[in-house]
């Protein structure tokens, strides 16, 4: 397996779509406390989990929303992937203020962070430092339907922005590409009642799924 494929896969978990596409629900964060679990399979085997959580409000009435990936791919008893993933956003209404990231993929140490500016939404990975437009989420916010009309989208687990192309295939159903700079993606996102229940990404051969975990 090619580690870079399969990252791709993983940041297209979160990929969204374009201002053109209309609201499925409210541009609104869900109240603090609310917790959502998922599986995360591939090739049909479970390999890990992802868990967001709306944590309490700060003092400015921002929402802190963090997020936890865990995954593990073993092949004939040896790891063959491994990535560990935690972000927390920062969100007034449903624009993104600010983002910290920490990633290791296969023991290898990635920091994405960003804020919102005046002239646009500062991003810097250790490595380099850009402005990109505004209107963006982070590639973690695709648990929520209302992020189907961002503009554009930050892989926080690299720095890459896109700007994908989104299709609705069905009630609450769609299909996602993007061509982030690290490769392009295919995904099929299905949500239920306002937030992801399962998606579907092709990614060089590769089938990674992401199933909601109900109580």
């Amino acid at each position: 397996m090619q580690r870079r494929d399969f990252l791709t896969g993983m940041g297209l978990l979160a990929a969204l779509g374009p201002r053109a596409v209309s609201a499925v629900v409210n541009d609104v964060l869900p109240p603090e406390g609310v917790v959502l679990n998922y599986r995360v399979l591939f090739n049909g085997s479970d390999i890990g989990y992802q868990r967001i959580r709306i944590r309490e409000h700060d003092e400015a009435g921002h929402a802190v929303v963090e997020h936890d990936t865990k995954l593990e791919v073993r092949i004939l008893f040896a790891v063959a992937y491994s990535l560990e993933h935690r972000s927390i956003e920062v969100w007034e209404g449903f624009t993104l203020k600010s983002v910290e990231s920490e990633t290791v993929e296969n023991d290898q140490r990635t920091l994405v962070e960003g804020r919102a500016t005046d002239k646009g939404f500062y991003l810097n990975n250790q490595t380099s430092q850009w402005l990109t437009p505004g209107e963006l989420v982070t590639a973690d916010s695709f648990w929520i339907a209302a992020a189907l009309e961002a503009a554009s989208v930050v892989n926080t687990r690299t720095g890459d922005t896109a700007k994908p192309v989104l299709k609705k295939i069905g009630d609450d159903r769609w299909h996602l590409s993007a061509a982030f700079a690290h490769g392009a993606v295919d995904a099929t996102l299905e949500f239920d009642n306002g937030f992801l229940r399962e998606a579907e990404v092709d990614s060089d051969g590769h089938l990674v799924r992401l199933v909601r975990i109900t109580s």
